[in-house]
């Protein structure tokens, strides 16, 4: 396996999750991922292509629901989306999905049933133009990143305005075309502010407190998408532009960064390949797939109790999953 360390901390790649499909179980151009309280994942694929079938391009529009270890569990939300978007999960294990076209949350219990749906295109209070990301605090609010009227607005879960706040620009507490958020332990906000390519920390009630990875050495973003907080607090950016996962510390300075380490297949995508000798055959010639491993377009990124940092890899419709080694110690050198 492959690690990466700085700083006393260290990051293992432990394996890989899904494969391209366009039909039968795997991903097409996943963007978020959420975890219920048991550790099901849930992941939304939001990629058509081109067929003659118009109504089988929109099945690949779903949310599959899966293990950490790849056991398929079915998939839900078939002929709903037009471009979903965020993912989130409530205190009752309900499954809440944006969609930036249809300017709509939908709402699903564990078992994958529709059970409520609101939300409608406009600028005015609980109203929305492009709905992206989406978490849930401690009061089992849900805070939703309004795309393009660059605000966050928070709601009780059934669907009731709660409050809002934000606006255009690029000074503290402004916002270009924001995609991501998080909460972290303390219960403030992180937002990936994608067009001002840097994150913005905020308390729970939206007042602005600092923000981090514009123009800082080695950690400099380009469209962050995606933000989530480990155990010990630190910070984790699906750097999109870069391709790549920055890591910081909780004080915004930069630590390290993650490309991929996808050496190997996963179950489901060995299954395809097993399927397919020629395919196989194409790969086995191939003499350098490093390429392969990296990111391309990482999106969503969510981080479970174990503190394992699991990634959409959205271009290669994928997930890759990394371990916080928490007792790691840096080995010492008598030279």
């Amino acid at each position: 396996m492959f690690t990466t360390t700085a700083s006393g901390r260290a990051w293992t790649y432990s394996h890989t999750l899904g494969a391209f499909a366009t039909s039968g179980k795997g991903f097409l151009h996943p963007t978020d991922l959420a975890i219920s309280s048991d550790g099901i994942l849930y992941v939304v694929s939001r990629g058509q292509f081109a067929t003659m079938d118009t109504q089988i391009s929109k099945n690949r529009l779903r949310i599959t629901k899966l293990t950490i270890d790849e056991e398929f569990l079915g998939e839900f939300g078939t002929g709903d989306f037009t471009w979903p978007a965020g993912l989130a999960v409530d205190h009752d294990d309900n499954l809440y999905c944006s969609d930036e076209f249809d300017n709509t949350v939908y709402v699903y219990n564990s078992d994958g049933e529709k059970i409520n749906q609101w939300g409608q295109k406009g600028s005015g209070i609980g109203e929305f133009i492009g709905p992206a990301g989406i978490i849930f605090d401690n009061q089992n609010h849900i805070n939703i990143v309004d795309t393009f009227n660059n605000r966050i607005q928070k709601y009780t879960c059934e669907g009731d305005y709660i409050d809002s706040w934000g606006m255009s620009g690029d000074g503290p507490g402004q916002f270009d075309k924001p995609w991501g958020i998080t909460i972290d332990n303390n219960g403030n906000i992180y937002v990936a502010d994608w067009g001002n390519n840097r994150v913005q920390k905020f308390t729970s009630d939206g007042t602005y407190l600092m923000s981090f990875g514009e123009n800082s050495r080695g950690g400099g973003l380009l469209r962050p998408a995606d933000v989530a907080i480990d155990s010990h607090d630190d910070v984790y950016v699906t750097d999109w532009g870069n391709k790549r996962v920055q890591i910081f510390a909780s004080d915004g300075s930069p630590l390290t960064a993650l490309y991929g380490d996808a050496m190997e297949f996963s179950k489901w995508a060995n299954i395809i390949l097993d399927a397919n000798e020629d395919v196989r055959k194409a790969f086995n010639r191939v003499e350098d797939l490093t390429p392969v491993k990296k990111f391309d377009r990482p999106r969503g990124i969510t981080i479970d109790g174990d503190d394992r940092i699991i990634i959409v890899d959205s271009t290669r419709c994928r997930l890759q999953v990394y371990q916080r080694e928490i007792s790691y110690t840096e080995p010492q050198f008598n030279l």
